[in-house]
């Protein structure tokens, strides 16, 4: 009975210690080899400050792919195009790629379990399998994701992430925002 209880917190603790949530939706984001051939932007979530003092006025969340930012502004592109003020900016996360940290979570967990077949040397595998294992995971999740926080991060972050934008150099002078298509359609649940 203990050591069931006990192999069911770890592997809890595994899959939610340290785990970052993706913003994207499902299939949008691109596999590690693949961003290469990619020609789409990164997905970013920003989170805005309120324009007023008013109290009873909310944070707003932004998400899109990533179009480029300018000196004032950020452009994300999702149903429509949005012009994202820097200046009102609290928080936001870039993220690049597809991460596999479901299967470094069970991997870890298998390991971990495998080891009962070690007999009395279990006491020194089990914790390697989660000294290794658990670091390893959280790494991957966090893995090709920029996060911005306006107390933390200094002025070099928005040029640091530039070259993940559909236009790193910038936004071209012939182009029309309003043109601009998603990489995939968004649809709205509630419809």
């Amino acid at each position: 009975m203990y050591i069931r209880n006990l192999i069911l917190i770890l592997f809890s603790s595994i899959l939610i210690s340290g785990c970052a949530t993706t913003y994207a939706p499902s299939d949008w984001l691109p596999n590690t080899d693949e961003i290469q051939k990619e020609s789409f932007g990164g997905w970013m979530t920003l989170i805005v400050r309120p324009d007023s003092l008013i109290a009873q006025d909310t944070y707003l969340q932004y998400d899109g792919e990533f179009i480029s930012s300018d000196e004032n502004n950020v452009y994300l592109l999702a149903d429509s195009l949005f012009i994202i003020p820097k200046e009102n900016i609290s928080t936001g996360i870039l993220e690049i790629d597809e991460k596999n940290s479901v299967e470094y979570g069970l991997w870890t967990f298998g390991g971990f379990i495998a080891t009962i077949s070690n007999g009395v040397y279990l006491i020194f595998t089990a914790p390697l399998w989660l000294f290794t294992g658990i670091p390893a995971t959280i790494g991957e999740s966090n893995r090709d994701r920029y996060e911005y926080d306006e107390e933390n991060t200094d002025s070099l972050y928005w040029e640091n992430i530039q070259k993940f934008a559909r236009f790193p150099q910038g936004l071209p002078d012939n182009i029309e925002l309003k043109n601009l298509k998603p990489k995939i359609i968004l649809t709205n649940d509630l419809e």
